[in-house]
């Protein structure tokens, strides 16, 4: 199937010149080039159809991006010390997202680096003299699942992990993400992740964290990061995805939040913006991307229903514009430079984009009411037998991921039964005490 491209998808200012108005058209300049190489020429009478068959994931030069960062990074990116966790997250996310293995070296390496970023009160920093954080903490217990293996999952002290989250956890139903710091939905989402994998979920940690997040959702239809601020994609996936950990996803009114989502996607470009009249970024591929399979679920639509979005255009946008082509890595859009973060956002959204996951809802499973609920709603998430939409080369295919944890099945899987296999939290703490 050929998609048209034309010109007159482009951003309408309706004649009225603003500095957003000027960057977007700048932007959709340097993307309609891109674009144009792709068309057919002989349709350009009609406005042009585009060639999707020549696209090619750069795989070769991402790892070695990554293997390059990972190894040593400039001192420009002193910037990242107090994100340091998330450095080998995002390389290791990355490459295994690929296709790629995790050799050994860099397994111990990992483990190493994290265990000295645990603090002995409760989750993870970046250094011995900063305090932890419920951001850095969420990305280190994903870096360790990923390594996998007893040495990994053994650097985490549950019982101190749940006690340092019950002291973050606010009476409206937040989390502060660290010791006197801002509260917002990504706290939340963080500290759900740490405690569904970990197996210490338990009715006070989880008490009014539905109603936070509804109180949350804005008159557009998105999520803020708190009540009365603006929508945003990165705080709305984070919202849809700690209501999927609780099974609630009804708290929040789904028609408008769909209409908001579908809005998110650039007509021209084919990404995500995150908030109105913002421009494209690659990293919304999953922060908007990576929300609409949630959403298929909220909205209890039949796998047979593709996802409310244009997944191949989606894909063209990553594949096409978001690659660096000479350094390797992804990046947020043509004319800035590939990051980590790009590079793992982008690669999630590709793979959201290329697989159509979800619950098969002839064996769903919805109790709420257990905390081993948990491992057995969040699991039952799979590949449906539905056809995938691959564009370009068929080497392009990449691992499907989970869209609540953003990371592939398997290591996710091994990570859960690991811990769903250690004695309850309430038994720890008691044989501790």
């Amino acid at each position: 199937m050929s998609y048209l491209f034309s010109y007159d998808f482009r951003y309408d200012d309706n004649a009225y010149e603003t500095n957003t108005s000027e960057t977007q058209a700048e932007v959709e300049e340097r993307i309609g080039r891109i674009y144009l190489h792709l068309v057919y020429p002989h349709t350009l009478p009609h406005g042009g159809d585009i060639n999707d068959s020549k696209h090619k994931l750069l795989r070769v030069k991402h790892e070695q991006f990554l293997r390059d960062s990972i190894h040593g990074l400039s001192s420009v990116f002193t910037v990242l010390d107090s994100s340091r966790p998330w450095i080998p997250f995002w390389c290791l996310n990355s490459l295994d997202i690929m296709g790629i293995d995790i050799d050994d070296k860099l397994r111990i390496r990992t483990v190493d680096t994290l265990r000295r970023m645990h603090s002995p009160n409760g989750g993870f920093r970046s250094d011995p003299w900063q305090l932890p954080h419920l951001v850095s903490s969420y990305a280190a217990v994903m870096g360790l699942a990923l390594v996998g293996g007893e040495e990994a999952y053994s650097v985490v002290d549950r019982n101190a992990m749940y006690r340092w989250l019950m002291e973050m956890k606010q009476q409206d139903g937040s989390f502060a993400v660290h010791d006197g710091g801002e509260v917002d939905v990504r706290g939340i989402y963080c500290a759900l992740v740490i405690a569904s994998v970990l197996n210490i979920m338990t009715p006070d940690l989880v008490r009014g964290c539905a109603e936070f997040i509804a109180r949350c959702q804005t008159f557009e239809g998105g999520i803020g990061p708190y009540p009365g601020v603006e929508a945003h994609g990165g705080y709305t996936l984070c919202g849809l995805a700690a209501l999927e950990i609780l099974g609630k996803t009804d708290v929040l009114a789904l028609e408008r939040l769909a209409k908001w989502m579908c809005a998110r996607q650039m007509a021209f470009e084919g990404g995500f913006n995150g908030r109105t009249n913002k421009l494209v970024d690659g990293c919304y591929s999953y922060w908007i991307g990576g929300a609409f399979p949630l959403l298929q679920r909220a909205l209890k639509r039949s796998p047979k229903d593709d996802y409310l979005y244009e997944r191949p255009a989606l894909q063209r946008y990553i594949l096409a514009c978001c690659q660096d082509t000479r350094l390797g890595g992804l990046r947020d859009k043509p004319g800035k430079h590939p990051d980590l973060y790009h590079t793992m956002y982008c690669l999630l959204g590709l793979s959201l984009s290329q697989h159509y996951v979800g619950v098969d809802p002839e064996t769903e499973y919805t109790e709420t009411l257990s905390s081993f609920s948990v491992p057995i709603r969040m699991m039952q998430w799979c590949v449906m037998p539905t056809e995938s939409k691959v564009i370009g080369m068929r080497s392009n295919s990449i691992r499907p991921v989970h869209p609540v944890y953003g990371m592939s099945f398997g290591p996710l899987a091994r990570c859960v039964k690991y811990f769903y296999a250690l004695p309850p939290l309430a038994v720890s703490l008691a044989t501790e005490q």
